[in-house]
């Protein structure tokens, strides 16, 4: 199509210059919108038709040389013979004169040079941008139009749709001669564009671009060229695979600048204006700014929208806003967006518009320009904006003109930093905290302080401004204090303990705030275990961007998960709600919450996953003292799933110092012991334990709804075969744990059987099984049926052990807890481990590889308690020849006797289909069984 559309009008021409030759000159102007290709057909046409028969002037115009008095003609005579050269040289170097008013004998003086040499040859005369000729050159043009009629002259002249009303006179003069001809050029279509792409780029890459170019570009071919060397030039690149869209770089900004400097100067300001103003386009605010009358901008952006730079008033693309914004300059664009700054506050246009001009502006003397950055940054807050409220408040605050401005801006742009990336709030500090302890800030902000400075652990400083700001306050604004001094001493107990007396809180009995109760008091009284759990529908009332209240929901709902499927209900959802527009750090306590929810359930790769995700959504920094928490898990989930590198691993990410001062560095220390337990390092791990529950002590807080340390502590004790004192700790913490909470009843009543003789355990295990199933913790059931298994074949209860050992195998393999699915079945572990590596000889094979399929077959029946006369009877061959298959499987798995027997080999013969013998066994008895 543009090859066919060329074609035609190169023919057009042709057909104009044949009739030139036989002495009928002719005027012909390409018009269109500015860079459609009127360049390029003046040039492709004035190359065919150049030889020995026809003499080519050419000259393009700028607007450099506009002032230039014959600029333009001095161009086109610099190709013409000496003579006529120097002919010219006499006629137009005259006197001074005022520029466009050229004597008439000047013009018949010019115009006979032209029709001279056309006497001699044919003559084209090609000339592009004739907009921007000077007036001088443009009244000799004109003049020489008026006589080619009869001559062997073709006048080429590129112009634009719209140009300039000084040429008015061009137009309207040619417009009425018949030998005059007008050859319009439009912007591609879609069909175009792809057409225009395919020259440079592969066919199918082509039609896959095409309509998004066209977008981009308005179907301008100077654009669409450009994409297609950016796109080439993307591809080229050893660092990136080829776009699958438009690629908008360095060439297509280039090609922008050049179409720019082809306007009109006022087009050219007009264009600037826009790129400025940055909204849908509203003529009189760019008429005003460009200095251009309001017809004529609304004719220029018109013509604008036309070449492809804009469409409905605005810039395609934002790079070619950006471009035309570079090209302007930075004094004269600064200048620019501080004047509509001024004219949209004066008009009383929205503190959002205003603000962006200032922002882009970087500095005004305006009184009034920090009121409107303040109001734009809460709008912009409250719309989650984050970003631009950042920007607005940084400008706002260097604009601050006294102590407490600059104090109230500060803290204003914390809390804006602080959605974004609590670490980024850290450099605020020091200042803030002068400030909030000086009485400088308002409203919640001295609060506010308090929130971060814990945040980070830096608690003294916390808790001596809470000191400072209860010697002033009153009322409500004390009562509220006593909610936040709770929310201390619930993070930070020990720094309760040291201030050596309690002071009066909503958790602890104290008065309680007027009103309606905020988030703070209702979790600090949830977590105080004042209150039932709210219903859905309160949550809905509470508001996340109070003071606190990160802190507060992440005690809630991390500092012991144990408890957060009674406070699920309305803490999850708020968490929710707060994720999905308040900020990264939000996101990632939401995200760690549902990662301890993965974990009590027993879902060990989604609590990982989970956990892992918390981590990454919010900076390390970020996460502060609460950090413990994710990281916790992270740990759980390696241990149970036998990744122990991973674990150490995450031991050697940084925490911060004041970890340990709060119920979240609990969780970190329980989880690191279980981690050297599971790595045989027991008094490692028995330090740990108690280290936690001398920290409990310390604050005053080791009661039955905090972290059940003696537990762990006597798992630890009795790797250590101190069995006894193992014993009085897990009957302790039985003696005082509610009979509601299954999950630690059941995890107490199974480290208690191991203190037992073997006979004695199987009653507590099987109580501790039915609390733990009852509980819905997955992992725990199964080290509880682990254990049960092994108690009744410690006892030579064979009928019994098996089904609880291939109960607990299925179990650890529903919920990926591989550590002790390795220990029920080592022979598979290792096989796996060896297919997996590939690391060749260190690596152990199955030894249940080395059975024969006889051998398994009656190894997998005398696994599932058969005799050996039923086996023989099952497989219709003798005792004798079971005895013997027996004696191999017992050599080459390197058991004893029959209750040593892995149970894989029971799991497999069901799978084979061999043995459906103990179906019944187990028909009802537990949610795991296929």
């Amino acid at each position: 199509m543009v090859l066919v559309e060329r074609e035609r009008q190169l023919e057009q021409l042709s057909g104009l210059l044949e009739n030139c030759l036989h002495g009928a000159g002719s005027v012909v102007v390409l018009r269109g919108p500015v860079a459609v290709g009127k360049t390029e057909l003046l040039h492709t046409f004035a190359e065919q038709v150049a030889g020995d028969r026809l003499r080519v002037l050419g000259a393009a115009a700028s607007p450099v040389e506009r002032h230039l008095s014959f600029g333009l003609l001095s161009q086109l005579l610099h190709g013409a013979d000496a003579t006529y050269a120097r002919r010219a040289e006499a006629v137009i170097g005259g006197g001074a004169r005022a520029v466009g008013t050229v004597a008439p004998r000047t013009l018949e003086a010019v115009s006979r040079i032209f029709l001279d040499m056309s006497a001699e040859d044919p003559l084209l005369i090609g000339v592009d941008d004739v907009y921007h000729a000077d007036a001088d050159s443009m009244q000799c043009l004109l003049f020489l139009a008026r006589r080619l009629r009869r001559s062997r002259i073709m006048l080429v002249l590129g112009d634009q749709d719209r140009s300039e009303a000084r040429h008015t006179d061009l137009r309207t003069d040619l417009s009425r001669h018949a030998y005059c001809t007008q050859i319009r050029l439009s912007p591609l279509t879609c069909d175009g564009v792809a057409e225009l792409l395919a020259h440079d780029l592969d066919a199918h890459v082509a039609h896959s671009l095409a309509s998004a170019a066209f977008a981009i570009t308005g179907g301008n071919p100077l654009l669409v060229r450009a994409l297609a060397e950016d796109w080439e030039a993307s591809t080229r690149s050893a660092r990136r695979e080829p776009s699958t869209g438009p690629v908008v770089g360095d060439r297509f900004a280039e090609r922008v600048v050049s179409l720019l400097h082809r306007l009109e100067p006022e087009a050219l300001d007009v264009a600037r204006a826009i790129a400025v103003v940055g909204e849908p386009v509203r003529t009189e605010l760019v008429s005003r700014l460009g200095k251009v009358g309001a017809i004529e901008t609304r004719a220029l952006v018109e013509m604008l929208n036309s070449s492809g730079l804009l469409h409905h008033g605005r810039y395609r693309h934002r790079a070619a806003q950006d471009a035309v914004l570079r090209d302007f300059g930075a004094a004269g664009r600064l200048a620019w967006h501080r004047r509509v700054a001024a004219m949209l506050h004066a008009e009383g246009g929205h503190s959002t518009s205003i603000a962006h001009q200032l922002i882009a502006a970087g500095e005004t003397d305006e009184p009034w320009a920090a009121a409107v950055l303040r109001e734009s940054a809460a709008s912009a807050t409250a719309g989650g904006q984050v970003d631009f409220a950042l920007d607005c408040l940084e400008l706002a605050h260097s604009l601050a003109d006294d102590e407490q401005q600059r104090a109230v801006s500060r803290a204003a742009l914390a809390e804006a930093e602080w959605r974004v990336d609590p670490a980024r709030a850290v450099r605020h500090l020091g200042q803030l905290t002068d400030a909030a302890n000086r009485g400088l800030l308002t409203g919640h902000q001295p609060l506010a302080v308090v929130e971060y400075l814990l945040w980070h652990g830096r608690v003294d400083e916390a808790a001596a401004t809470l000191d400072r700001l209860a010697t002033t306050a009153t009322g409500p604004e004390a009562a509220e204090l006593l909610a936040v001094r709770a929310c201390l001493e619930l993070c930070y107990p020990a720094r309760h303990r040291r201030a050596g007396t309690a002071t009066p809180s909503p958790a602890h009995g104290g008065p309680r705030p007027a009103g309606a109760p905020s988030l703070v008091t209702t979790v600090l009284a949830a977590l105080a275990g004042d209150v039932a759990v709210p219903g859905d529908h309160l949550w809905q009332r509470r508001h996340t961007d109070e003071p606190l209240a990160r802190i507060a929901l992440g005690l809630l709902a991390l500092a012991r998960p144990e408890r957060l499927a009674s406070v699920a209900p309305w803490c999850l959802p708020m968490l929710a709600d707060a994720a999905g527009h308040a900020g990264p750090d939000w996101q990632g306590l939401f995200t760690a919450a549902h990662a301890d929810a993965a974990l009590l359930r027993g879902d060990l790769p989604a609590a990982g996953r989970l956990a892992s995700a918390a981590l990454d959504e919010t900076s390390r920094a970020s996460w502060g003292v609460l950090a413990g928490a994710p990281i916790a898990c992270l740990l759980t989930t390696a241990v149970e799933t036998g990744r122990y590198e991973d674990a150490a691993g995450y031991l050697n990410m940084p925490t911060p110092g004041a970890l340990l001062e709060t119920p979240f560095g609990l969780r970190y220390l329980r989880a690191r012991g279980q981690y050297h337990l599971a790595v045989g390092r027991p008094y490692a791990a028995l330090n740990d334990f108690r280290t936690c529950g001398q920290l409990l002590l310390d604050w005053d807080a080791d009661d039955s709804r905090q972290v059940p340390w003696r537990i762990d502590a006597g798992q630890a004790l009795v790797r250590l075969d101190r069995r006894d004192e193992a014993r009085r700790l897990l009957e302790e913490q039985l003696d005082v744990l509610p009979a509601d909470d299954g999950r630690t009843v059941g995890r107490a009543l199974r480290h208690l059987a191991a203190t037992l003789e073997p006979r004695q355990r199987p009653g507590l295990l099987g109580d501790a099984v039915e609390a733990l199933q009852a509980a819905g913790d997955r992992v725990e059931l199964a080290h509880a049926l682990a254990d049960l298994g092994s108690a009744y074949a410690a006892t030579g209860d064979s009928r019994r052990a098996r089904p609880a050992l291939r109960r607990a195998w299925r179990a650890a393999q529903e919920c990926h807890a591989e550590r002790l699915a390795r220990s029920l079945r080592p022979g598979l572990a290792d096989a796996s481990s060896a297919g997996s590596a590939s690391a060749g000889p260190a690596l152990r094979a199955d030894p249940a590889a080395e059975l024969s399929a006889a051998e398994r077959r009656v190894g997998g029946l005398a696994a599932q308690g058969h005799s050996n006369r039923q086996i023989a009877q099952r497989l219709c061959i003798t005792v004798s020849t079971v005895e013997q298959h027996l004696t191999q499987v017992y050599r080459k798995l390197r058991v004893r006797n029959r209750t040593d027997l892995p149970v894989f080999l029971e799991a497999e013969e069901n799978e084979s289909g061999v043995d459906p013998l103990l179906a019944d066994s187990f028909s009802n008895s537990s949610p795991y069984y296929p």
